[in-house]
C-alpha cells in the first residue's frame, strides 16, 4: 500500500474522485451508466485494469442500494426473474469462453446494434414488446447481456434495449427493474475479479474506499430523477444507450 500511495499523486486522486461522483451521480438520476462513464475517465490517469477493477464495490453497493428502493420488489422481480437468471447463465458462458472469442469482432458488431436500436427508438418509429413476448425476450437479452459482458465487462447495453422495449415501465420502475438485473451480472463479475486475484486485498481496500464518491453521486442523482419528467427520461436513456454502443466501438478499433 505505501508503495501504491507514492505513486498516485494529488492530481490523480482529485481526478478519480471526480470520475466516481460523475459516475455515481448518472446512476442515481438514470439507473445506467456509472462504469461507462467512470470506467474512460479513471484510465485516463491509470492502467484499464486498475480503473475496472476499482468499481467492483461500488457497482455491486450502487446496485443493492438502488434494488432495495424499489417498492414492490418481489413484483419486479417476479416480473423480470428469467432475465436474471439468463444474465447469470451467460455470465459464466461469457467468462469461460473468453480467450475463445475475438473480442473486437464482437464489440463491432454490439457497438452497431445498439447504435442502430437508438437511433430507431428515437425515430418516429418506436419497438415496444407485446405483454406475450416479455419473458421470452427477457432471456434472450439477458443471455446477450451475460456473455457480452463476460467478455467485454459491457452487460448494459443489451439490458437498456430490453427494457426500454418493454410497454408501461416508468422511470422508477425502470431504475429498479434494471438494478435488480445488473445485481445477477455485477456479483459475479466482482467475485471474478477476487478469483482471478485482479481485485487483490489492496485493491479491494481503495475498490472500498471509492464507494464513497459514487455514493455521494448517488444520493444526489436521486433527486435529480424526482424532478425530471418520464419522457425526458427516457431520451437520457437513450443518450447513454448511444455512448453504450459509441464506446463499444471505441474498443473495437483500439485494439
Amino acid at each position: 500500500m505505501p508503495q501504491l500511495l507514492d505513486e498516485i499523486n494529488l492530481y490523480v486522486v482529485a481526478w478519480c474522485f471526480f470520475a466516481l461522483f460523475c459516475g455515481g451521480l448518472i446512476k442515481g438520476t438514470l439507473g445506467v451508466g456509472t462504469p461507462l462513464l467512470t470506467v474512460p475517465l479513471m484510465a485516463l490517469v491509470m492502467p484499464v485494469q486498475m480503473a475496472v477493477a476499482l468499481m467492483a464495490i461500488p457497482v455491486v453497493v450502487a446496485n443493492v442500494w438502488q434494488a432495495s428502493r424499489v417498492e414492490q420488489l418481489l413484483s419486479v422481480a417476479g416480473r423480470f426473474w428469467p432475465a436474471f437468471l439468463a444474465i447469470l447463465a451467460g455470465t459464466f458462458i461469457g467468462v469461460r469462453v473468453l480467450l475463445a472469442i475475438d473480442e473486437r469482432s464482437l464489440l463491432m458488431f454490439v457497438g452497431i446494434i445498439v447504435i442502430s436500436f437508438t437511433l430507431l427508438q428515437a425515430s418516429s418509429y418506436r419497438f415496444n414488446l407485446p405483454q406475450a413476448w416479455e419473458k421470452p425476450a427477457g432471456v434472450v437479452f439477458g443471455l446477450s447481456s451475460g456473455i457480452i459482458g463476460g467478455v467485454s465487462s459491457m452487460f448494459g447495453p443489451m439490458l437498456i434495449i430490453y427494457l426500454v422495449s418493454v410497454r408501461g415501465l416508468g422511470k422508477d420502475r425502470f431504475v429498479g427493474a434494471i438494478s435488480f438485473l445488473y445485481l445477477a451480472a455485477v456479483v459475479p463479475w466482482a467475485l471474478t475479479l477476487y478469483w482471478f486475484g485482479i481485485l487483490d486485498t489492496r485493491m479491494l481496500f481503495l475498490s472500498a474506499a471509492a464507494t464513497v464518491p459514487v455514493a455521494a453521486g448517488l444520493i444526489i442523482g436521486q433527486q435529480f430523477r424526482g424532478r425530471v419528467s418520464d419522457q425526458r427520461f427516457q431520451r437520457l436513456v437513450l443518450v447513454v444507450l448511444l455512448a453504450s454502443g459509441g464506446t463499444m466501438l471505441w474498443r473495437a478499433f483500439s485494439f
